[in-house]
């Protein structure tokens, strides 16, 4: 999984500061639910090149931003030089092997990351901070493209919908919390060379080896008259915030 994410990372998305993004989107509701960054200590926990990270450094005092791939976190730090951000600190380690300080943080976040996706993963996010939030995938995340995908790999694709995991773990230990729902319809149109790329690591990330004529096989079908690849994916997305 880290080499994955390595060679993701060249081609993973960057933070930015355009208005018209999930990110944007996102901070906006958690402002909604009443959280506010200003001056707290933050844990990221799976923060991938920054995307959500740069935008917690311009409020809080000091943020860790923790990832598996070291090839991510130096695009986090550029990115930070860039920007003039020096209260974030690029941690290298997974969610299972990190130590949490003595002193919980005030707020820690997961946004869509395999690293809290399981009930022991929740149960270590919920003891770091005062206040957790998280942001999933909920019930739905249609793309017909890559369920015929795994199926021609002779396996099928299981949505990454955590967030449906995590209430449930919620409410089986008694635990409130407040959900917010955000869907979003979007259409991918990448040229065929990039398409196979991408998507032979989306097999490769759930542990599946590509066969480069299987994967031209199925993308065939949803070429437009351009030739480039074309894909329409439906995103439910849950917004979970929990603690004080």
């Amino acid at each position: 999984m880290k080499n994955a994410w390595d060679k993701k990372a060249q081609r993973y998305g960057r933070y930015t500061s355009d208005p018209d993004t999930l990110e944007a989107a996102m901070f906006h509701l958690m402002e909604e639910m009443g959280v506010d960054f200003s001056d707290k200590r933050v844990l990221d926990i799976g923060c991938g090149t920054g995307v959500y990270t740069l935008h917690l450094a311009q409020k809080a005092q000091h943020v860790d931003g923790l990832d598996i791939s070291e090839e991510m976190l130096k695009i986090l730090r550029n990115d930070a030089d860039k920007h003039g951000l020096d209260s974030i600190h690029a941690v290298h380690s997974d969610w299972v092997n990190f130590v949490l300080p003595d002193t919980l943080y005030d707020y820690a976040l997961s946004t869509m990351s395999p690293a809290t996706r399981t009930p022991g993963g929740f149960e270590k996010m919920s003891r770091s901070a005062h206040t957790k939030i998280y942001l999933g995938w909920g019930d739905k995340k249609g793309t017909s493209l890559l369920e015929r995908l795994f199926a021609a790999h002779d396996s099928v694709y299981t949505p990454p919908n955590g967030a449906v995991k995590l209430r449930t773990w919620l409410e089986k230990n008694n635990i409130p919390y407040q959900l917010r729902e955000y869907a979003e319809t979007k259409t991918r149109i990448k040229p065929l060379a990039k398409a196979i790329e991408s998507y032979s690591w989306r097999l490769e990330a759930h542990g599946i080896t590509p066969d480069p004529k299987r994967v031209h096989a199925v993308l065939e079908a949803y070429r437009n008259n351009e030739g480039d690849v074309v894909e329409t994916v439906t995103n439910d997305f849950n917004l979970i915030v929990w603690g004080k």
